[in-house]
């Protein structure tokens, strides 16, 4: 007799679908089989049973930025994570103005602990205000459970130059983490900016223009020739375009370990939404900035692929008055970029990929669990249907059909970009370590039921081998 059995559902498992039961003890899968008996049962007909969602790069209550705050912190952002079928969040420890690594990750964990309803785990983030004893830092939050650092290639404040972004990466690479990286060329950026300022062309429609692909695309190719000749294992964060992705299928032909997330704005929102009136666009501002029905297409194809290992928010919370500068005719100078998305990630995926049959069984899974787990350092308790892995679950009604929209959500943030569309599949029961958290639409559990988790680095000897240690004058 198990504590709780799901009973009835169609699961989702890593060899494929399967009409049996779950059993949960001491919040751990305990057995898949059918008629298994429980204390309490929770009925799944009709329901797909699917892992928890991971979300593996996301922002939450981070110090202020560009003049606003999160509208979402541990609670509210957690809570929507929920509602959409996320059930383990790894958010950035951001800093602010000189402050360490360190002390962002504690200020992100303390502003955490007693606010989360579900799992989480820390990315760190190293600036050039990080301090000179960064690869310190670095090994010491190894020892708490960290895993993974985030490099800015642009933004004021955030941009590493080429020499912290070397010490990094060989830190990193000692230590098994991955390295996340922001890729796009700020200089250029700074520079199409100022002239489009000098000729008055300040309409959102220019973020486009000042921020091209061809300097994502450069960006990428850097931070990816970076990786190759350090060994590091790379994330290339929001690949946005069709020549960003064909970076990443390069250097993976040359052997780097280079793995590619995109986000949801990049599928479902393009340049020409940015070419509206100011108040409208505004909600599509984000960077990289959407691009072309091309890299659409490519985007697509890179996913049912697998050119495309991530599925993530990339959610960032503002209000949208904060957005705008409280102006009515916001320009691409003055609006934030960062919209939100924790929610609605994996409901617009299970209707546009899933059940439109784009993608596979196998292949959502992968970009909505089981990938983030494994590179993340999460795959010994969560991201898969399995036994002895954590009971992180999501009932899925998949006849339903629903509207998105701000009214329709649980942010904080006062928009969406996708309101008004139409999706199909609804999360309607998620359980975090065997616990319902979101029961029949309704949420369950007390902020502080969420818990850090502490993830688990690569072995740092299956790490690649830099370039520079070859020896090109000697047979292969």
């Amino acid at each position: 007799m198990h504590e709780l059995v799901i009973k009835g559902g169609r699961v989702a498992l890593d060899n494929g679908w399967a009409e049996c039961d779950i059993a949960i003890d001491e919040g751990r899968i305990a057995a898949i089989g059918t008629g298994l008996a429980g204390k309490s049962v929770i009925g799944a007909g009709g329901r797909w049973v699917m892992p928890g969602g991971i979300d593996a790069h996301c922002h939450l209550d981070q110090p202020v930025w560009g003049g606003a705050g999160n509208a979402d912190d541990f609670e509210s952002g957690t809570i929507s994570a929920a509602f959409g079928g996320t059930t383990c969040i790894v958010p950035f420890g951001m800093p602010g103005p000189d402050m360490t690594t360190i002390g962002a990750v504690d200020r992100a964990l303390d502003r955490a602990t007693g606010r989360a309803v579900i799992d989480y785990g820390l990315h760190a983030v190293v600036t050039m205000g990080t301090g000179p004893d960064v690869e310190q830092q670095l090994s010491q939050l190894a020892g708490r459970g960290i895993a993974s650092v985030k490099l800015f290639m642009t933004y004021q404040g955030f941009a590493v130059d080429d020499d912290l972004f070397f010490r990094v990466l060989d830190a990193a690479h000692r230590l098994g983490w991955i390295v996340m990286v922001h890729a796009e060329n700020d200089a250029a950026i700074r520079r199409t900016r100022q002239r489009l300022i000098d000729l008055g062309r300040t309409d959102i429609r220019y973020h486009v223009v000042a921020h091209s692909e061809t300097m994502e695309r450069e960006a990428t190719h850097r931070a990816l020739a970076f990786a190759e000749m350090t060994g590091a294992r790379m994330t290339i964060v929001h690949v946005s375009s069709w020549q960003s992705a064909e970076e990443v299928a390069r250097a993976r032909a040359r052997g780097v370990d280079a793995i590619a997330e995109t986000c949801p704005q990049y599928l479902f929102i393009g340049a020409a939404d940015l070419d509206r009136p100011a108040l409208d666009a505004a909600r599509f501002v984000f960077s990289p900035p959407p691009r072309s029905p091309r890299s659409h297409e490519h985007l697509w194809q890179a996913l049912i692929a697998g050119g495309i290992d991530l599925w993530s928010s990339d959610h960032s919370p503002y209000f949208f008055a904060d957005k705008i500068a409280r102006s009515q005719t916001p320009g691409f100078t003055t609006t934030l970029s960062g919209i939100p998305g924790i929610e609605t990630r994996l409901p617009l995926l299970f209707s546009e990929g899933l059940l439109s049959g784009r993608l596979t069984l196998e292949r959502y899974l992968d970009l909505t669990s089981r990938n983030a787990a494994a590179i993340y350092g999460l795959a010994h308790a969560k991201g898969r249907i399995a036994i002895g892995l954590d009971a992180d679950l999501a009932l899925w009604d998949p006849t339903a059909t629903w509207t998105l929209g701000h009214s329709a959500l649980h942010s904080r943030v006062d928009f969406t970009p996708y309101e008004g569309r139409s999706v199909t599949g609804k999360p309607t029961t998620v359980l975090v370590r065997g616990v319902p958290v979101v029961a029949d639409g309704v949420l369950q559990v007390r902020p502080g039921f969420g818990q850090f988790v502490e993830r688990t680095a690569a072995d740092p000897a299956r790490s690649g081998k830099p370039v520079e240690e070859t020896t090109p004058w000697l047979d292969a």
